[in-house]
């Protein structure tokens, strides 16, 4: 068994350690859904979240060349699950407060996202 340390051996753009944050603050809220949403909603915001962080890894892991359709699935994936969090609020699964941080956390990511995805376009 590797020790903590040895993940993180590889350097990751600070961006990739910010969305695990997000999830890390993400999963256990959606385990607090109400049953009847927790399998339907819940599911969901939480496969998109994580599949959002696994395209950030990706495209953090993968070479220049290749990080732009990693970015474009990841700014995509973040946009719902953005939607999914806003549902999530209506429906009164989520309070405003929670939804107002983990809708800003998106967006910043999201522009970020953005910003890494026009660099590597650029250069």
């Amino acid at each position: 068994m590797q020790k903590q340390e040895d993940y993180k051996a590889i350097q990751l753009p600070p961006i990739v350690e910010q969305y695990y944050e997000f999830c890390v603050w993400l999963l256990p809220k959606v385990s607090k859904f109400k049953k009847d949403q927790k399998y339907i909603l819940g599911t969901r915001l939480q496969n998109s979240a994580l599949e959002s962080l696994e395209l950030i890894l990706s495209a953090a892991l993968s070479s220049k060349k290749d990080k732009p359709p990693f970015l474009d699935q990841a700014i995509l994936k973040l946009e719902h699950t953005r939607f999914y969090l806003r549902l999530a609020v209506q429906i009164k699964m989520v309070n405003p407060k929670s939804y107002a941080y983990g809708s800003k956390q998106i967006i910043e990511t999201s522009g970020k996202l953005g910003a890494w995805r026009k660099s590597v376009t650029l250069n």
